[in-house]
């Protein structure tokens, strides 16, 4: 590609993201609204915004905004503060631009664990481009919302794309910064450690622990001690608004398991829709279950005893997109915006069945064990829409969490999928 190509595609490119985001930004962001109406919160009126009743913004224009309760890391609210001095408008296109940016290198990152994809800029153009289809609903809910689960899966993979370069301490900020936007990737602290790597951890703690402390510099060291209790209430698992999840727009595996085992009802809808009535403690401890179950299936793809490096880039990119697929499941809370983290297991497949149709000639070279579970994923999460099907139908596949079906589809897919058979890991070790 010539010099000159090559700056008008990125000129298009750049285009597209300025244009997808003057398109969302219509749609206010009422999530990121929140993040920011936190650190004025925090900063101005010295009140507790993991209150509903204290959540009231004052604009610099004079408006007074209710909000939501405010439930990340006070220092995300409080680093927000300089942008709530910008007109509304514009920080809420700054902030989604920042994301369709952050999606667009996310994409890239990913193809730096696959040699072939390096190599062959159409293969990989096209692979990217099925993985944006194959994950519209939840990059776009995320840019509907202003959500920050796009920031999190490129802080956890560059995590791991750092720590697979031996750059530790760059590894570990990345890591923490996820850590002290939404609590999900500390998780991955565990998988680093399996895979023989203590010094990403080690960096991890510790800026995490700066990063949680920082804003008792702003803000006072009594008063961010308060803010970090306030915020653990909210993000302790055993907190007994995770008990019952009953509203409708949560697919994680415990509001799956209490909707179809117990008579839990829904916050908005009613209607039966339990197959079973157990208990709830019974139905609880099947959750824990089910969630002990996919962690351990973790071991179905790292496939090695512990404090072994994974040699294979493909391989680890294969374990680590599985470990990102179960976040939104086991994790409590999880909405439509959570579901995101399958982008890099969705990069995965969409590169096999790329490759597997050029190769083969055609939809027949993708075997149906892969395609039929793939079509079941993308009908189930993507065409259940309520701009496709309409309110009543979008609220009933809601109750019915009918994304969380179309979830156990891709994960039914990706398990097949194996390191080995793409074309660029008959060069890679460790498989």
């Amino acid at each position: 590609m010539t010099l000159q190509s090559s700056l008008k595609t990125k000129i298009w490119i750049y285009g597209i993201m300025v244009l997808i985001s003057l398109i969302f930004t219509t749609q206010q962001a009422a999530d990121y609204r929140i993040y920011v109406a936190a650190g004025r919160v925090m900063i101005d009126e010295k009140a507790n915004p993991f209150l509903d009743e204290d959540m009231v913004e004052t604009e610099p224009d004079g408006i007074v905004t209710p909000h939501a309760q405010y439930r990340y890391a006070p220092i995300f609210g409080i680093a927000l503060y300089p942008v709530s001095l910008l007109p509304k408008q514009v920080y809420i296109f700054l902030w989604l631009f920042f994301n369709v940016f952050l999606l667009y290198k996310s994409i890239l990152l990913f193809r730096e664990f696959f040699s072939e994809l390096k190599a062959d800029t159409k293969l990989f153009g096209i692979t990217a481009i099925l993985t944006l289809i194959l994950g519209i609903r939840f990059w776009g809910q995320n840019l509907q919302l202003g959500q920050t689960t796009i920031l999190l899966v490129f802080l956890s993979v560059y995590a791991l794309h750092l720590s697979r370069k031996n750059k530790p301490v760059l590894a570990g900020l990345m890591l923490a910064l996820a850590i002290v936007t939404k609590i999900m990737p500390l998780l991955l602290i565990g998988y680093f450690i399996y895979r023989k790597d203590f010094k990403t951890p080690v960096f991890t703690i510790i800026f995490t622990v700066l990063l949680v402390y920082l804003p008792a510099l702003i803000v006072g060291f009594d008063y961010n001690n308060f803010l970090i209790h306030e915020w653990y209430n909210i993000i302790n698992p055993a907190n007994k608004e995770y008990t019952l999840e009953t509203k409708t727009g949560i697919y994680n595996l415990s509001a799956f398991i209490f909707s179809y085992f117990t008579e839990m009802p829904d916050d908005k809808i009613t209607g039966n829709r339990n197959i079973l009535s157990l208990s709830y403690e019974v139905a609880g401890i099947l959750t824990n279950i089910a969630r002990g179950a996919l962690i351990l299936f973790t071991l179905y793809f790292v496939r090695s005893l512990p404090f072994k490096a994974c040699k294979s880039s493909v391989h680890a990119f294969w374990e680590f997109g599985y470990i990102c697929l179960a976040f939104p499941l086991v994790f409590p809370a999880q909405n439509k915006y959570s579901f995101y983290y399958i982008l890099p297991a969705l990069f995965f497949v969409a590169y096999y069945m790329v490759t597997r149709y050029k190769s083969e000639g055609g939809l027949k070279g993708i075997p149906l064990k892969i395609l039929i579970p793939m079509s079941m994923y993308f009908i189930l999460t993507t065409l259940t829409s309520s701009n496709i099907i309409g309110k009543y139908w979008y609220d009933q596949t809601q109750f019915y969490k009918v994304i969380t079906f179309g979830i156990i589809a891709l994960i039914v897919a990706y398990t097949q999928v194996k390191p080995s058979m793409l074309h660029n890991n008959q060069s890679e070790k460790n498989q």
